[in-house]
């Protein structure tokens, strides 16, 4: 490992060496600094979290409370009622003095009561002694005595709340007239009005109530979505910041002062504050200026000391990409001195070499394009061809006449008075008088379609570049078909900043070796090598022949040049 982090200590380079190194030494008291005020940050972050989660607690505890000291209040009215007293005793002497009360008295007041709190939604004495059962007003123990909530009713002395299919409160009656009889008030309330207030309060808070026993009382909707712990696992845990899965959240609890009840909240980190995203991230982007401070400073400093170094390479790098006109000199004696001034004479003989090669090879290839133009004397062969088409006119000869007036075109178009540069209309209209020549004479045994798009009429080419495309597709390809009558498609579109042309024949096709090697070889004539030459000399690398084929479906030869216009 040890050699590993050596081995590549040593392949860096001498200003990455240099910038590391003060970046080493700068970079860790930063980073401890910046660590320790992240963590005293989101400390006092977590800290008023808390105390704003525990004053909403405190309020949402108060406001049960209150609704609790009012149903309090309203059961402590009924035992204490002397009528109420004397129903559940049964002390009367006859049952006309009892039926009056229970229809005149009682009922009405249940009814008034019900009216005016609609969250009550049943009372119910429950009386050990023998007074008659009255419809859900007044009902024997024996009817409750087995369920969980009546035996703590029973037992208790004071007011007890209990949630059992629905929020209710007991109370029991005072034995002021019968010691031996227990008689209790049950009142039921609507849980979903009762804990109203609650929902409200804390529509993002995690709530959760639960009797001494751990029984749930009520669970808000984000209490059922995020908690996965039950009340006992719950109470385990001490306030403030936990772990409830996989969640950090903050756990706050109340006891509710009227009843045995405690209240928990939790809070995920994440939402319990808007602003503490933003001062964590000021805290964050402090540190992270201070670095990319830091690091410009070191960057500065290592580059000046290496600076010559530095811009010595990057000319290397500019000469790598092909920018050989650099001039390279340093009026410095020290070795990195020398080194830039042999650099740049070897930059300059360079660039006279290969402008010595550039100038050979095209003053060879012009030689060579000026030897082929030049074989044959233009004034004479012009005076010629007009005397032959003169003497097939006379002696109504048309198709000789054709033939002579086609050649005289290809050759017009072909020598193009010594230029090396043509209009692409003449190129094209060179090719059409050559493929016109070999029609006859080969009496139309093949079809020619031409697809020419007259934009490219505006741009120039260098000449002599598609007949020996189409001499090629001719004779290789129509020519060398077993079956089926020839075709030669020739095409002329405008690209993106390109003029494409594109040569196809029906031919047998040919094998990708051929392809490889067709714009390489040289041929007797005026091969396609020749034409892609001049093409990638006058153009450039990116343009040239290009060339598709398949086995007995045919070869498509195309050309790219740019859309060159001459201005001579």
């Amino acid at each position: 490992m040890k050699r590993a982090i050596f081995g590549l200590f040593n392949r860096l380079r001498f200003n990455q060496k240099l910038f590391l190194s003060y970046l080493i030494v700068i970079i860790i008291p930063i980073l401890v600094l910046g660590v320790y005020a992240y963590n005293q940050s989101k400390q006092m972050l977590n800290y008023q979290a808390f105390q704003g989660i525990d004053k909403n607690v405190s309020t949402i505890s108060e406001s049960i409370n209150n609704s609790i000291e009012r149903y309090n209040h309203t059961i402590r009215s009924i035992v204490y009622n002397k009528t109420f007293q004397k129903i559940v005793a049964n002390d009367y002497l006859d049952l006309v003095n009892l039926s009056g009360d229970l229809n005149n008295y009682l009922s009405p007041y249940f009814i008034m009561m019900m009216n005016l709190d609609k969250e009550i939604e049943k009372i119910t004495f429950y009386t050990q002694s023998n007074v008659p059962e009255y419809g859900d007003s007044v009902v024997s123990y024996k009817r409750v005595e087995n369920e969980p909530w009546y035996s703590e009713a029973v037992q208790g002395s004071e007011n007890q709340w209990f949630y059992d299919k629905g929020l209710i409160v007991t109370a029991k009656f005072p034995k002021f007239f019968a010691e031996r009889y227990t008689s209790i008030v049950y009142m039921r309330i609507n849980d979903k009005s009762f804990f109203k207030s609650v929902t409200d309060i804390s529509q993002d808070y995690g709530i959760v109530i639960a009797d001494a026993q751990n029984r749930i009382i009520y669970a808000n909707q984000s209490a059922m979505k995020t908690s996965t712990l039950d009340s006992r696992e719950m109470m385990k845990l001490s306030e403030g910041l936990v772990r409830i899965g996989l969640t950090e959240m903050f756990l706050v609890k109340k006891m509710v002062p009227q009843t045995n009840w405690t209240l928990y909240c939790f809070v995920p980190a994440g939402q319990v504050s808007p602003n503490a995203g933003t001062i964590i991230n000021a805290t964050l982007i402090v540190i992270l200026l201070c670095i990319v401070s830091l690091l410009v400073i070191i960057s500065i400093f290592s580059k000046t000391m290496i600076r010559r170094i530095f811009r010595l390479n990057a000319m290397m790098k500019r000469v790598e990409m092909g920018e050989l006109n650099l001039r390279v000199q340093s009026s410095s004696r020290d070795e990195i001195g020398e080194l830039t001034n042999r650099f740049g004479n070897m930059l300059i003989r360079l660039n006279e070499l290969i402008e010595e090669s550039f100038r050979s090879k095209i003053v060879q290839k012009e030689a060579e394009m000026k030897a082929l133009q030049w074989q044959i004397n233009p004034h004479f062969l012009y005076n010629t061809l007009s005397f032959i088409n003169w003497k097939a006119l006379g002696s109504d000869a048309h198709d000789i006449s054709y033939v002579v007036t086609s050649m005289s075109k290809f050759y017009r178009t072909a020598l193009n008075r010594g230029n090396n540069i043509i209009s692409v209309r003449d190129e094209l209209e060179n090719i059409k008088s050559y493929v016109e020549i070999i029609q006859v004479m080969g009496e139309n045994n093949f079809d020619v379609v031409y697809e020419i798009d007259a934009a490219v009429y505006e741009y120039s080419t260098i000449n002599l570049i598609l007949q020996p495309l189409a001499e090629n597709a001719i004779k290789h390809g129509i020519n060398q078909k077993m079956s089926g009558r020839g075709l030669l498609q020739v095409s002329a579109r405008l690209g993106k900043g390109t003029v494409e042309f594109a040569i196809e024949d029906n031919g047998p096709g040919m094998p990708q070796e051929t392809i490889d090697t067709i714009l390489t070889i040289q041929s007797v004539g005026y091969g396609l090598n020749n034409v892609n030459e001049r093409l990638q000399l006058r153009f450039g690398a990116e343009y040239g022949i290009g060339i598709r084929s398949r086995i007995g479906h045919g070869t498509v030869m195309t050309v790219v040049i740019p859309q060159y216009m001459n201005v001579s």
